[in-house]
């Protein structure tokens, strides 16, 4: 569970933190309004165009597979948005980020109904939900900490770097706890006439 949750809550932590550095990138990066809404609404529009296609390659090409491909887009993209020249940088890896996150998603769900069964599957779920509400809630206070306590027109880029050691930790732990079933890494068998 460790390995699916830290990069779920570096995942959605980055929905609500981002909504606490929004002046701290506009006076940074010289954002006008309309790239400060991109900041926000490009996460959240590639996030919920991709969990649909990124559920269903997770079935073909497995679960396992994918969830760490998520994790390490998430975690580059959030690397390189903190090192970001420009809104414009900074809203294209906004939506890469979205891209990475709803590929990870996902997984997470499938992975806890194929890994637990009868109540230790209700705690998962459970602790899922728990981490969920946390991240989303804890979001913009770690978001405000990091600000003010960090240099002048770093702050806002803090808040995209911590989530790289989050995600580092995860992805390490994923490699090395998550089980590579082997029809969990083998592509599905499509239907006949597909």
């Amino acid at each position: 569970m460790t390995a699916l949750l830290l990069p779920l809550f570096a995942s959605l932590m980055s929905i609500s933190s981002v909504m606490v550095a929004l002046p701290a990138i506009e006076e940074g990066l010289s954002a006008t309004s309309s790239d400060l809404q991109w900041v926000l609404s490009g996460y959240a529009l590639a996030f919920g165009i991709g969990l649909v296609p990124a559920g269903r390659a997770g079935d073909l090409w497995g679960r396992r597979r994918m969830f760490l491909a998520g994790v390490a887009v998430f975690g580059l993209t959030s690397l390189i948005a903190a090192f970001s020249i420009n809104p414009q940088m900074l809203n294209v890896m906004r939506i890469f980020m979205g891209l990475g996150s709803s590929m990870l998603v996902p997984q997470i769900i499938g992975m806890i109904q194929r890994l637990f069964t009868g109540s230790a599957r209700g705690r998962a779920y459970g602790l899922m939900s728990t981490v969920i509400g946390l991240a989303v809630a804890l979001g913009p206070l770690i978001a405000g900490v990091l600000i003010d306590f960090a240099p002048a027109d770093f702050g806002w880029r803090i808040v995209f770097l911590v989530n790289v050691p989050v995600v580092g930790i995860g992805l390490l732990a994923a490699f090395l706890w998550l089980p590579a079933p082997h029809d969990d890494d083998a592509p599905a068998a499509l239907p006949p006439g597909s």
